[in-house]
């Protein structure tokens, strides 16, 4: 972690979790103060079935990127997210979905030479 005056590379998450940890006691003491406000479920009619899709689906794309490759799996993810998730039209789904995979490609791939799993696709 170093020290203050040298810093090593576990200096600045170390500090983020502490400050992170103060505000949550906060947060956590001030709502406790507050008793004229009525309380509210967390997780409203179903609301927790969106998040919980989304974690999925993250899950499945750290699962198969090795074994699929960079490029479809990201295409793949981009298209169940706004499909499943957003709900939005098939044409924007598509666009967005060749655009944003092109464009990690040329930035990570090409330009920054980032070397990104191909899959079943090595070329």
């Amino acid at each position: 972690m170093g020290r203050l005056k040298h810093p090593g590379p576990g200096f600045l998450p170390f500090g983020l979790a502490i400050v992170l940890i103060l505000f949550s006691v906060i947060l956590i003491f001030g709502s406790k103060r507050e008793k004229g406000i009525p309380s509210a479920p967390f997780w409203p009619h179903r609301s927790w079935l969106r998040p919980l899709l989304g974690v999925a689906i993250l899950i499945f794309f750290a699962l198969v990127v090795e074994w699929l490759g960079f490029l479809i799996t990201t295409f793949i993810f981009l298209v169940i997210w706004m499909g499943v998730i957003e709900r939005v039209r098939w044409l924007t789904i598509l666009s967005v979905s060749i655009g944003t995979t092109t464009s990690l490609y040329l930035i990570f791939g090409l330009f920054l030479d980032v070397p990104l799993p191909l899959g079943f696709l090595k070329w």
